[in-house]
Order: C-alpha cells, then structure tokens, then sequence
C-alpha cells in the first residue's frame, strides 16, 4: 500500500526524463535549405523599422494608388499568413504588413509585456513614418484586438495620431473573451508554466496544434509547416510563445471596449469566418449576429482559422468586394 506511491513518483519523473530526452534529440530549427522559395522570396523583400531600439521587419508592395490596405497577422505566425492573397491585392492597392514585435521576422525580446496597446502603438508609429493618413484594415486572429483597439481609438478621437479608417475586414479572432476557445498549448502558455512549455516546444508539437484549427480538406502542407515553424524559430521566437498570450488578459481588460468598438465602430466593417474553427468559429459568428446591430457577416462552411491560407480565392473576392462597396457608398454619400 506504502509503496504505490514511490512508484507514482518513478512513473513520473521517467516520462519528464523522456520527453526531456526525446527533445534534446528533435532539431529546433529548420534549415533555411528546407523552406520553400515563396518563403526565400518574402524574406527579401522585406523591409526595416526602428521602434525605440527594436527592429520590426515589415512588407510595402509601394505603387501610385489612392487606397492603403494594411493587413495584420495573428497568433503565432507573421505576415508570410498574406503571401497568397498579396500578389493579387497589390494591383489594386498599396499593402503595408508588418511582422508585429515578437513575431515573424521582427525583434523578439524577452522582457517586455506583448500587450496589444504596445503593438497598435508601433504599428501607428511606422504608418506615420510612412505619411499614411488613411487605410483599409484586414486582420486575422491577433491582429484582429489590434483593429479593434485601433477602431476604439479612431471613436476616442486619439490626437497623438489621427489616423482615418476607411474600412475593416476581420477574420477569425477573439473578439469577445466569452466565444474564445485557446487550444491546449496556447492554454498552457497562459498558464503558471507558461514558460517552462514554451521552452519545451518543437516542431513536432507545433505541427499536430496548427493542424488542428484548420479545416479537414485544407490542412496546410509539411512544406507549410515546416515555413511556418521556421518563421517562429526567428531568434529562438518559441521561447517567448507564453509572452506572447499577453492578448488574452488584454481581452478581458479591454473587453467593453473593444467590443464597443465592432458594435459601433463608426466605419464598414465585414467579418469573415471558417466555420471549422474551433477557437473563434460558430460560437463567434453567433455572438456577432447577437451584439453587432446590421452585421455583415461571411461564412466558409469548410474553413477553419485561416481562411486567407486555406480558400485565399474566396477571401480575395469578399475583400475586393467590402472594400469597393465601401467606395460607392462614399462617392454617393459625397456627391
């Protein structure tokens, strides 16, 4: 009876020995031999921003047009997320994606809190860099608190930068704290051992959680994968995922705010989701058409939490689509 214990004990320390192990032996990084050309391609275009020491690498495709779409990632990827709706939308318009500061190609320090005010803050600073007044948002996922944090602004009348939206395309997010459903490893990054977990994450394990949020047909591809993870290995960027979570308690804190925001954001707004999400799928499509007064509303029935990666065609066409409807009515409301 005395010695179930002990032996619980031995079982347990033998499986953290193993899983130590097994981790020691698993490669953290691919090599840049391993990635794919569309990746290579992206990298060298990129361009760099100095925000108060630290250097976001950001993408503008440039061009004499009067419409700035800026597109803004999510958790825990980078702009690369855009790479297959970019060609398409840069004949039509001017593109600004930043990697946000701990993602991506971008600084990835250590000591800092990765709030969302932070990251609208840098990405307001490089806009004005830029001498961009006006823009057109696409988020996904976390970029969607920053567009609601930057529409919660743009209804404060925030003078430090008086930026204009002209419009806003949000796909899969966690736009309400009550409908966000975190997977298994973003629930252990939040958590006390947030850092511990994260120190013990490789590509084995990232690859079996983003395989879970897309839908069944359109899971991404071992080369996507292994882009995706070497984009995260930038900097050694795995060892900051639990910092990176800070978005969900800056959720809750700004919860009426931000939510105020869509509900009354002063600007067109249109929402797409991948109804096969299950972090921020039906249950968020549902609480939009609950809160949100005359919701524009776009559902893929057999998209998970990407939809510019997994039906990029669809996406594209709903973009163009709000964006131009947006025009007409402006031009009518002006003549």
């Amino acid at each position: 009876m005395i010695i179930g214990k002990p032996k619980k004990i031995l079982v347990s320390a033998f499986i953290v020995i193993t899983i130590a192990f097994v981790y020691t032996k698993l490669d953290k990084t691919p090599s840049i031999e391993s990635v794919s050309q569309d990746l290579l391609d992206w990298k060298s275009e990129e361009l760099l921003f100095n925000y108060k020491g630290k250097t976001l690498s950001y993408h503008d495709s440039g061009g004499e047009f009067t419409k700035v779409v800026v597109l803004l990632h999510g958790y825990p990827t980078s702009s690369f997320d855009w790479h297959l709706i970019w060609p398409e939308l840069k004949t039509h318009y001017r593109l600004i994606a930043m990697d946000m500061l701990g993602f991506g190609f971008s600084d990835k320090p250590n000591g800092i809190d990765y709030s969302i005010a932070m990251q609208t803050d840098i990405l307001e600073s490089l806009l004005k860099k830029l001498n961009i007044e006006s823009i057109n948002l696409i988020a996904h996922d976390y970029g969607d608190n920053v567009a609601q944090e930057l529409l919660a602004r743009n209804i404060e009348k925030k003078e430090e930068y008086p930026l204009r939206i002209e419009s806003v395309t949000l796909l899969n997010g966690g736009l309400f704290p009550e409908t966000h459903n975190p997977t298994i490893i973003q629930s252990l990054f939040s958590s006390p051992i947030g850092a511990l977990a994260a120190s013990f994450t490789n590509q084995t394990l990232f690859n079996k959680s983003f395989n879970k949020v897309f839908g069944p047909n359109s899971k991404p591809t071992a080369q996507d994968l292994i882009n995706q993870w070497y984009i995260i290995c930038h900097q050694k960027g795995y060892k900051i995922a639990d910092k990176l979570t800070h978005a969900s308690y800056d959720r809750k804190n700004n919860r009426e705010r931000w939510v105020g925001a869509i509900i009354n954001p002063q600007v067109p707004v249109l929402y797409m989701s991948g109804q096969l999400d299950p972090v921020t799928g039906m249950q968020t499509v549902d609480r939009y058409l609950e809160l949100v007064p005359h919701p524009n509303v776009i559902t893929l029935d057999e998209v998970g939490h990407y939809p510019q990666l997994e039906n990029p065609t669809e996406v594209l066409k709903q973009i163009k689509t709000h964006i131009t409807k947006v025009d007409s009515s402006s031009n009518i409301k002006h003549n």
